[in-house]
């Protein structure tokens, strides 16, 4: 993909199949029929685990238009909570409509390459809120 700005040369733009694996992955899961919420906001807990290999579970907690948590988790649920947690708001017309946990289990945090995509996974939840508010 290529793009440039007024008066600017052309300049490539590239994104990593991570990202362009992800928005086809969560488009589908957006146009797909979901019972609600609650459902979608589970379906994309899932996702996150399975698109970010460091995350061992993932939480999403939305407050409008209701109290939603949805949970996912890629390891045994006895296991120790561990401490480490990514959190990223999720911020839409200035405010905060929820929020995504994700959890490194036993390893140290989260590579910049992850925490990237998981910015772009909130980005497309608050997206997806938005809309269905």
């Amino acid at each position: 993909m290529t793009g440039a700005g007024p008066g600017a040369e052309p300049a490539a733009i590239l994104v990593a199949p991570a990202v362009v694996t992800l928005c086809h992955e969560y488009a589908a899961l957006a146009g797909s029929a979901v019972a609600g919420l609650a459902d979608f906001l589970t379906d994309a807990a899932a996702l996150a685990v399975r698109s970010l290999p460091s995350a061992q579970s993932a939480r999403i907690r939305v407050r409008v238009p209701e109290v939603v948590t949805a949970i996912a988790d890629a390891s045994d649920a006895s296991e120790p909570r561990p401490r480490d947690v990514l959190a990223i708001p999720l911020v839409g017309g200035g405010d905060l409509a929820g929020m995504l946990e994700l959890d490194p289990g036993d390893r140290h945090g989260f590579p910049a390459d992850e925490r990237e995509l998981a910015e772009v996974l909130a980005v497309l939840l608050t997206l997806s809120l938005g809309n269905a508010a």
